[in-house]
């Protein structure tokens, strides 16, 4: 009997053997030419409540997906996203943002899911995201139960997946036509149908599609109404009620366990628009108002509003809490005052916002709103002023701030042009970096290192792939195949990290670190321009931080690249 130490040499000698017949014979198949960074992505329209045992559950789509993965010798597993409760008709969905954010920070270049109705059912915007996205982004795409791969199915399979596309898109069309239907029906029966009452409402307790006065907030939409028939503005009333520490509708239906978000920032106190919406709401006179905005896949149309019009409007369904007198009252004030607004805007034209999203409070962080103020000569002047502050005094910790549109212009345009002056320098730098013999000698050390790196993975995956056929015919114990897998893995991991990283360094020299810089050629185009403009500030500027009075400060969306740049061509 040999001993148990000479058992194991031979043992691993025909693990190494047995590879290496597998290396030699298989050649290029048995180690793939790249290892995609994927990430698995799973769906469900309604939310999964832990169906363990339903074959669409999240669980396990998921269970499915890094199965598969795992099986894949060309794939590693990056990340995993689902979107639980959201619709295939679009792809607004959190989990699926945040996948694509991954791909365009180069972090996955590989997409798997269960099916392709699990990534979409919109027939166009799929077919967008398959055919021209993903495509340009480099990105392989999986649909494992529809057996398409996109690297493999170079047009013989492209028809197919159309018409499967086509197909869930008629799918969720047919199934939308039906619940706007269904919903239309209950609407005109005067059945509230909404997923939250009206504030100053609150659900029967013996049938939740009538509507009962809620006894805490119905009080203060009394005093709303009456404030705002003796002609007092939506923003001041929005003032009274937040210095009064009254919750807004949104924190009302947190604070009473409706909603499981807690409000943050602006969306945590009263607004005028709010008042607003509250104010021209029949539902307080005990009509009920549905259908004010329309959303319908089977027509094609995104959520939009509807003409009042065109309101279904069912009388008397549920107590009221105010007059008709006083709610005809309240929209004389709200016609008049709009009146007068239609009349200023058509003497005084509007200018193209430059800064639109891009000015945010210093304090809160809040987006600031452009305001426009005329003169007793007629003169116009835009502003841009913190919402939160101007609507709400205080509470939100905001301090008085604001900025004249003429002076951020010519703040930012004065800052644009010291920029442009450092990114011709930098250009400069780079010019000369590139020329000198340590940089190609880096350049070329990095292809080398690449190169040596791959004919590793390609080693260890030979190896790896070895070892369960070791394990089948008893070559090896399933304690040694455990350990040998898990050191395989582990290297596989590393050779990956590794790999990455030199990719990303040999990434920087050849367009990175070069005078063609996207950065460099983005600031050279603005050198002729003689003042800031819409698409210039979009790609440059990443915010404007307000501080104080006329005090800003700008936040570049290349800064950071640039002094990386400098401080590694100073460092060649």
């Amino acid at each position: 009997m040999p001993h148990p130490t000479e058992r194991r040499r031979y043992d691993m000698a025909r693990v190494s053997r047995k590879a290496a017949v597998m290396e030699q014979e298989a050649g290029i198949i048995s180690k793939p030419e790249r290892v995609y960074s994927t990430a698995v992505y799973a769906r469900l329209s309604v939310e999964d409540n832990n169906r363990a045992g339903d074959r669409e559950s999240i669980t396990m789509q998921r269970y499915m997906l890094e199965k598969y993965v795992e099986a894949q010798a060309d794939m590693r597993l990056s990340g995993v996203f689902c979107d639980n409760g959201e619709t295939g008709t679009n792809f607004e969905r959190p989990e699926f943002e945040r996948l694509m954010d991954g791909i365009r920070g180069r972090m996955i270049d590989c997409i798997v899911v269960k099916d392709l109705s699990r990534f979409g059912r919109n027939y166009v915007e799929t077919g967008y995201y398959l055919e021209k996205i993903f495509p340009y982004l480099g990105v392989r795409f999986v649909a494992v139960n529809d057996n398409y791969d996109s690297i493999k199915d170079k047009g013989g399979n492209e028809l197919v997946i159309s018409l499967k596309n086509l197909v869930n898109d008629l799918y969720a069309k047919d199934i939308s036509q039906k619940v706007n239907t269904a919903l239309e029906t209950k609407q005109r029966k005067g059945e509230f149908i909404g997923a939250f009452p009206p504030y100053g409402y609150l659900k029967s307790p013996e049938d939740k599609h009538k509507l009962v006065p809620d006894p805490d907030a119905a009080p203060v939409v009394r005093e709303i109404f009456q404030w705002r028939a003796d002609g007092v503005g939506i923003n001041m009333i929005a003032r009274y009620l937040n210095d009064r520490k009254i919750p807004c509708p949104a924190m009302h239906h947190y604070l009473n366990g409706r909603k499981k978000k807690k409000p943050e920032g602006a969306g945590a106190i009263w607004q005028g628009q709010m008042i607003k919406q509250i104010t021209k709401h029949p539902v307080y006179v005990g009509h009920m108002a549905q259908g004010r905005t329309k959303k319908s896949l089977s027509n094609g149309l995104p959520k939009t509003e509807v003409k009042k019009e065109d309101w279904i409007i069912v009388h008397n369904t549920h107590e009221a809490i105010i007059s008709q007198d006083i709610f005809d009252r309240v929209q004389a004030v709200s016609e008049q005052r709009c009146m007068e607004h239609r009349s200023l805007r058509g003497k005084y034209p509007s200018t193209e916002n430059v800064f639109r999203g891009l000015v945010v409070c210093g304090d809160c962080g809040t987006k600031m709103s452009r305001y426009k103020g005329v003169s007793a000569a007629g003169t116009v002047r835009y502003t841009f002023i913190c919402r939160v502050y101007a609507e709400n005094l205080s509470g939100q910790g905001c301090t008085k701030k604001c900025v004249g549109e003429p002076e951020l212009k010519e703040a930012v345009f004065h800052a644009l042009r010291i920029e442009i002056e450092a990114a011709l320098k930098l250009e400069d730098l780079l010019k000369r970096t590139q020329k000198k013999s340590g940089f190609r000698k880096k350049q070329e050390a990095l292809t080398e290192q690449i190169r040596l790196l791959k004919q590793d993975i390609g080693r260890n995956t030979t190896y790896r792939s070895a070892l369960f056929e070791s394990f089948s015919d008893h070559t090896l114990t399933e304690q040694e195949y455990i350990s040998l897998k898990q050191e395989y893995d582990r290297k596989a991991d590393s050779y990956q990290k590794e790999l990455e990283e030199l990719e990303r360094e040999e990434q920087d020299f050849s367009k990175t670190i070069s005078p063609q810089n996207h950065w460099i050629k983005a600031l050279k185009k603005c050198q002729t321009e003689e003042t800031v403009t819409r698409e210039m500030a979009v790609e440059l500027i990443d915010h404007i931080k307000v501080t104080g009075y006329n005090e800003i400060e700008i936040v570049w969306n290349f800064k950071d690249e640039f002094i990386r740049l400098e401080e590694k061509a100073v460092g060649i």
